[in-house]
């Protein structure tokens, strides 16, 4: 009988070689090799980002440090770094690590050689061991086992003695980084370290905060907290500056001192969440005032270095301190992710205990909450984010009511009924003289809050071609319109100050401005009935003014002819105004 001949059950080469292809990108590698320096209680962490010229006189990342001054490691631990599924922690639920492939995984995304250099005292050598994916291929060639080697002593190469910790700790090296050419992962090198820094302030907040210090390339990191409420953070430091005269806007680069001041956000929920035997904290915030501004300014620079818009719609789940995801989790925003979001700060935490619950992957990256979890995080999110829309809508209509910025409120159909009216019969009002036409405009530039000569050359320089001026202004008495026809336009004003604006006009446009997210049902059938009703009480109170002339056929018949007119043709011509 012939004897069967055992094979290996993974040709190690070969199958490192495929793992290359983990999809880490270089923010959420790096975060394995911290999250091991932060396990052996590093508190300084130093990463670099090596360049050198390369083909084609393209610069690019060839090699990365990260050095720490933790316990270090002794030589059997050492040896078994690089070895794949160890980990002193394996399965723990304890620490941030447990499965034993993140960092291996992480440099071998990167480069093809791992050196790890550690020490447990100030007063011995350093130890080293190191593997290298070529030779491991070669040698699976050749039939050779692949083994790591014992650690051997060693001071490491003189260009990276700079790196090494003065005391106890750990260096590792990725080499031979071979995907990190400019045009690859960043347009530059430059740009890779700024979103690595970006990345890791966040990942790694907690920590930040409580005082570890990680560096990239000699920058120390801010802690970024997408809930706005850490002190001393990324975005306490832009805001300061900004308030300060701008000097942060469009920069991406952490500084080392921290801001003086805290701009915290709004609590709306510090909820539990329980599944089950499981359990996890669900906390969401509304940005600060210096954050959401006005209306409409999500997307500029100021927005852009606070990184706001990343924020769209992206959830941040913490596992023992430590971010292992930052994204728009489907099926979890309630109809849909709402372009305001973005100024609403989502945050998941748990322990590993209920990684099972999250989804948790052996290389800390993606959740997948489960389904029960999903639907209750889902119906608390949906009354939360109710409350943050609703309120930012209310803090922006507030901020233009304080800027009286009421002169464009009516801009989109004034300036459709402009296009309209260039086919509707042409007035026949005799205007005022050219020096009372200009008193008369002067004054509607200061009732509008043009307070200087400037701005009130721009305001009219605006309206000039205009044909219908509409303004919603302030003005003494029971009047809800004035009207005032110029050789070329008529001026109507709105009195904001009667209670036709302030009950119905002013909250219909409010909810006007809104998305369909940020109002519930009940609002909108309420603003509906609200306007109907108003709009009868309009038609009744003109009807009742006709009455009080003796013959008010005679005297507005007319009137209501060419009213209803040019009514229906507006209407026409005037539809759906975004």
């Amino acid at each position: 009988m012939k004897t069967k001949t055992g094979i290996p059950v993974i040709r190690s080469g070969q199958a490192l070689q495929s793992l290359r292809d983990s999809g880490y990108s270089l923010a959420a590698a790096l975060g394995e090799p911290v999250d091991n320096s932060l396990e052996a209680a590093a508190n300084n962490i130093d990463l670099w980002l090596l360049e050198e010229e390369g083909a084609n006189a393209k610069k690019r990342v060839h090699q990365i440090v990260i050095a720490d001054d933790g316990r270090g490691m002794d030589p059997e631990t050492l040896q078994h770094y690089l070895q794949l599924g160890f980990s002193t922690r394996y399965m723990s639920k304890k620490t941030i690590g447990k499965y034993g492939v993140g960092a291996k995984l992480a440099a071998l995304n990167f480069g093809r050689r791992i050196e790890v250099w550690s020490r447990t005292r100030d007063n011995e050598g350093w130890l080293y061991v190191r593997f290298d994916l070529d030779e491991a291929l070669a040698q699976e060639e050749n039939g050779e086992e692949i083994f790591i080697e014992e650690p051997n002593q060693s001071t490491g190469p003189p260009e990276l003695a700079e790196f090494f910790p003065r005391g106890s700790g750990t260096v590792v090296v990725w080499s031979k980084v071979d995907r990190l050419e400019e045009g690859r992962r960043a347009a530059d090198a430059n740009k890779l370290r700024v979103e690595v820094e970006k990345e890791l302030s966040r990942i790694f907040r907690y920590f930040l905060s409580g005082g570890i210090r990680i560096a990239v390339n000699g920058t120390d990191l801010l802690p970024h907290d997408p809930l706005l409420l850490m002190e001393g953070t990324w975005a306490d430091k832009v805001i300061e500056e900004s308030l300060d005269g701008g000097k942060s806007e469009g920069k991406g680069k952490a500084k080392t001192t921290r801001p003086d001041h805290h701009y915290p956000g709004t609590v709306l929920g510090d909820e539990t969440i329980e599944v089950g035997d499981a359990q996890a904290r669900l906390r969401v915030t509304l940005y600060p005032k210096e954050v959401t501004r006005k209306r409409g300014l999500g997307g500029d620079k100021f927005a852009k270095a606070l990184r706001v818009p990343e924020n769209w719609g992206a959830i941040s789940f913490i596992r023992l301190d430590r971010e292992i995801n930052y994204t728009n989790v489907p099926r979890l925003f309630p109809g849909g992710v709402e372009w305001q979001d973005r100024f609403v700060g989502i945050e998941v935490s748990f322990t590993p205990d209920h990684d099972e619950f999250f989804g948790v992957r052996n290389v800390k990256r993606g959740v997948e909450p489960h389904e029960e979890f999903r639907a209750e995080m889902s119906k608390r999110l949906k009354k939360l984010l109710q409350a943050a829309r609703t309120q930012l809508e209310e803090r922006w209509g507030a901020v233009q009511r304080e800027d009286h910025d009421k002169d464009g409120e009516h801009a989109p159909v004034v300036e459709a009924a402009a296009e309209a009216n260039r086919t509707l019969p042409k007035p026949r009002v005799k205007g005022p003289a050219p020096d009372e036409e200009k008193r008369i405009l002067d004054d509607l530039a200061t009732d509008v809050g043009r307070t200087n000569d400037a701005e009130k050359q721009v305001y009219l320089d605006r309206i000039k071609d205009q044909p219908f001026v509409v303004e919603s202004v302030d003005f003494p008495g029971t009047n809800f319109i004035d009207l005032q026809h110029l050789n070329d336009k008529v001026i109507i004003r709105l009195n904001t100050r009667h209670r036709f604006y302030r009950e119905l006009w002013e909250p219909v446009n409010e909810i006007a401005q809104r998305s369909a997210g940020a109002i519930s049902p009940e609002q909108a059938v309420q603003a509906a009935k609200r306007t109907i009703e108003a709009l009868t009480l309009l038609l009744i109170a003109y009807g009742k003014a006709e009455s009080m002339h003796e013959d008010p056929q005679e005297r507005y018949g007319e009137l209501r002819s060419y009213w209803g007119q040019f009514l229906d043709s507006l209407m026409g011509k005037v539809k759906n105004i975004k």
